[in-house]
């Protein structure tokens, strides 16, 4: 499973579980099952590989222990439009981008990718005025990001 698909998995993962659902086992191995019939050729005939689950544990469970600091983030940097307002599936893709951006920090993926990576999860869950909202949300909080460590 490519990194984006794993990406991808846990968003899912998390707006369910987010949404009042479980979010569990059951739920990853259905998303995969839906990748293997889109027949994505990241995705492999067996079961999600143990890094592959270990990162989406990972993104899930630091989502949802840094939620109000990650929305704190969010409302900041997103004028007029507070978390209470945004369609559900346009903050999740918020919530697992920022996480990945400011405490996940893996040197080998570069933000812009983050950033990419959550745009084509827009264009494929959300509407298509979204990618400019997330991305105009999340270049700011990456920008001011950077100014804080420039200090």
């Amino acid at each position: 499973m490519a990194r984006s698909d794993a990406r991808c998995a846990a968003m899912q993962l998390i707006f369910e579980r987010l949404s009042g659902g479980e979010g569990d086992e059951d739920s990853l191995q259905m998303i995969y099952n839906e990748f293997r019939d889109e027949a994505k050729p990241t995705v492999s005939e067996g079961d999600p590989g143990v890094g592959d689950r270990a990162f989406i544990l990972r993104m899930m469970e630091g989502v949802l222990e840094r939620l109000d600091e990650i929305d704190d983030r969010i409302n900041a940097h997103s004028h007029r439009w507070s978390t209470e307002r945004m369609p559900r599936v346009d903050l999740t893709i918020l919530r697992v981008a920022v996480w990945e951006m400011l405490y996940e920090k893996d040197p080998e993926i570069p933000v812009s990718v983050v950033i990419d990576e959550a745009l084509e999860m827009a264009r494929t869950f959300s509407e298509p005025e979204s990618t400019r909202f997330i991305n105009g949300v999340l270049g700011a909080i990456w920008r001011d990001q950077e100014a804080a460590h420039a200090e």
